[in-house]
């Protein structure tokens, strides 16, 4: 039986140091030290001075215990201890940068290709973020950098910082437009452009990744695609920057991607803030969007292993941070929950606060993004997304618990066996205390609505009678007094229906004035009765042409979009005209989601805040009352998402044949009054959008989750019918 090479006793082991390795000198931390080159798997690591006069000496040939004697009498007091030279075989070993006498055989080495091709097949079948590698671009980006390597110049850069600093004032002084403008990015009809504009920028992340560093002479060995929710994203390799001796440099070439999106974003706000409403204000904003705000959310977080995070770590001067941490974290994990006595890690570099502080901020950051990248491969079509989140669920949630129960109550293979006991118990406990802070924590939660500033006093203006609208005497924002004439309507039928009538009254007066005269009394009654009839329809049809002319109802000023557009148009019984409103008081209108309304009905009376578009300031004011009834009626246009809202509608022009605005609501709404004082009212204007928010408890933590979880439920199935 062949005794597994991680068991054999290292001190009479013979390593044999790979030959294609490359050494090269540095300094670190203000010390020197070798950096090791494995050219053939593009992977970088850092040894100091007595770690390199140790391996390099493992030549096959002699044991680790005589090479550990050897860099003993060379090294004198910094030669490597003996605990730490047996870990650094371990590595080599691990890392595949050494091999042992067993693992030299033929049989071992093709397991060893076996598991590593394995290894990466397994990486290849993620389906959210596969990697494909494509062509070598180090050729195409040598001559780049000769044509455009002096963008990465020092004057460039001080040009970079102006830039910048003017697009970042652009967004400063514009930033109510930039909240309005945000909404029109989920529109339907520019998704695809968006995307576009993404990748796009993503192609020049990386180019300027390859660029910068073919400028410090490092190469780029690779390039390809990697697969994020099924979008096509670039990538290259730059790991050979880190040849680089200077650390600068270093960060130099990571930061290029963004160094590059940034300027671009800035130059698109400069663009969009002075464009006019258009396509190219709409593609300015998703540039400067895409280019601005997804850099810094992901290349400049250093939680993940992207840009930032390779930036920070060569600004600490601590390469293997990400590593270190979750070292930290496996034992943090073995120690208090699987009860092993396990050793705390040392790192050469300390900071083991800095350690312990990274591991636990990446691990949260990991959930969130896998969590968020689930329900995002959830929303893709076709149900293809419902299936890459199962198998997303599998791999990140439910491998790893087989895997952890695997190891607890099997056993590994070597090395102590955890406590099953403890890890129930810890389990259970743990298990306990969520459901505890689901079941009597509150959430507390900001409750929103939209909402529209509108005049409180505010008539509408309906004919009661059909007619044309013949003359309009006012225009829209006009003051107006009470009584004042706003527009006539004619109606031809009804003047001729009044002369017709006035006829027949005169030819029933001289009727009965006949039959008075004739002593025929039966008659005169008959005739008084019909001229009582005729003159009531007489009396009630000038009326209705008095009701022709429009009067105001009350001193105010004229709302209304189209008015003079209407001239001559037919106006049924109750069509609104235009309204007629006290310019002195206002109050805000919000419109309240169905979820919300139990929680804004119970706020009733209390204080909100009023947070209006175009004030630099936001407003205390109260909730007035809550209508109970829901709508899908909108009060104001304003709101609309087609207009700058955050609404959804939907357009019905057969309302319109009853009077009613052609723009509806596609999900309904309860109406909330938020009353303002007069001096709030005097610095607001009708028609300004609007938000109304404040914080309120809707129930525990687990009584939200379960809500928001049986809605997504129902929302599947809808999508199933």
């Amino acid at each position: 039986m062949e005794i597994h090479h991680s068991t054999v006793e290292l001190s009479n082991t013979r390593l044999l140091l790979r030959d294609d390795l490359v050494f090269h000198l540095q300094q670190y931390q203000g010390e020197p030290c070798y950096l090791v080159e494995d050219e053939l798997n593009s992977k970088f690591f850092r040894i100091g001075v007595s770690e390199y006069n140790f391996v390099s000496s493992l030549n096959g040939e002699v044991t680790v215990g005589q090479a550990i004697a050897a860099n003993a009498t060379q090294m004198g007091g910094h030669a490597i201890k003996e605990q730490d030279a047996i870990s650094v075989c371990k590595w080599l070993i691990d890392t595949g940068l050494a091999t042992t006498e067993a693992s030299r055989r033929s049989g071992r080495l093709i397991d060893s290709f076996n598991q590593t091709a394995a290894k990466k097949q397994i990486a290849q079948l993620n389906p959210l973020t596969p990697k494909f590698p494509l062509f070598n671009p180090d050729a195409m980006l040598w001559k780049l950098n000769a044509a455009i390597g002096w963008l990465f110049s020092a004057p460039m850069v001080i040009a970079w910082l102006a830039v910048v600093a003017t697009g970042v004032f652009q967004i400063w002084s514009n930033w109510e437009l930039l909240c309005s403008d945000s909404w029109t990015v989920f529109s339907s009809d520019n998704w695809l452009w968006f995307a576009v504009t993404w990748i796009g920028l993503k192609i020049i992340h990386e180019l300027a990744h390859g660029v910068a560093c073919k400028r410090f002479d490092g190469e780029v060995r690779q390039s390809g695609i990697v697969m994020i929710l099924l979008i096509p994203l670039p990538f290259v390799d730059v790991t050979s920057s880190w040849r680089f001796s200077s650390k600068w440099k270093r960060i130099f070439v990571a930061a290029a991607g963004m160094y590059a999106e940034m300027f671009i974003a800035a130059v698109a706000a400069i663009i969009w803030a002075h464009a006019d409403i258009g396509p190219i204000k709409q593609h300015a904003f998703n540039v400067m969007l895409a280019g601005s705000l997804t850099t810094l959310l992901f290349n400049a977080n250093p939680l993940m292993r992207f840009d930032g995070y390779y930036m920070l770590s060569d600004w600490l001067e601590m390469p293997n941070l990400g590593t270190h941490g979750q070292q930290w974290s496996k034992w943090l994990g073995k120690r208090y929950y699987l009860g092993l006595d396990a050793k705390k890690p040392q790192w050469p570099e300390g900071k083991s606060w800095i350690v312990a502080s990274y591991a636990v901020l990446a691990l949260i950051w990991k959930v969130l993004i896998c969590v968020g990248l689930t329900l995002a491969a959830e929303r893709l079509i076709f149900g293809a997304g419902i299936a890459l989140a199962i198998v997303s669920i599998c791999l990140w949630v439910i491998w790893p618990i087989v895997k952890l129960l695997n190891y607890v109550y099997v056993g590994p293979e070597v090395g102590e066996k955890p406590n099953a006991l403890r890890f129930t118990m810890v389990t259970a406990g743990s298990v306990a205390g969520v459901w505890a802070v689901g079941a009597f924590l509150p959430w507390y939660s900001q409750v929103v609505a939209p909402a529209v500033i509108e005049f409180q006093q505010q008539s509408d203006i309906r004919p009661t009678s059909a007619g044309f609208l013949a003359e309009i005497f006012v225009q829209p924002n006009q003051l107006v007094k009470s009584g004042q004439v706003l527009a006539l309507l004619e109606n031809r039928d009804l003047e001729t229906e009044i002369r017709q009538l006035d006829i027949e009254r005169r030819l029933t007066m001289a009727k009965a004035r006949l039959y008075r005269d004739g002593q025929d009394l039966a008659a005169f009654d008959i005739e008084r009765e019909t001229l009582a009839a005729v003159e009531t329809r007489l009396d009630n049809r000038i009326q209705q042409l008095r009701e022709l002319e429009i009067k105001a109802p009350q001193d105010g000023i004229v709302i209304a979009d189209d008015l003079p557009s209407r001239r001559n148009t037919f106006l049924a019984p109750g069509t609104k005209i235009c309204s007629v409103a006290s310019a002195e008081k206002k109050e805000v209108l919000g419109l309240v989601a169905q979820e919300d309304f139990e929680t804004f009905q119970a706020h009733q009376g209390k204080q909100v805040s009023v947070h209006v578009w175009g004030l630099g300031h936001g407003l205390t004011a109260t909730l007035k009352q809550v209508n109970p009834r829901a709508s899908i009626r909108l009060p104001n246009p304003a709101l609309a998402s087609t207009a700058g809202g955050t609404l959804p509608v939907r357009y019905r022009p057969e309302n319109q044949s009853t009077g009613q605005s052609p723009i509806e609501l596609v999900d309904p709404h309860f109406t909330a009054v938020i009353e303002l004082d007069d001096e709030q009212s005097q610095h607001l204007f009708s028609g300004q959008r609007a938000r109304v928010s404040f914080r309120a408890v809707k129930g525990s933590i687990g009584d939200v989750l379960w809500l928001r979880f049986s809605k997504w439920i129902q929302a599947q199935r809808n999508l199933l019918r």
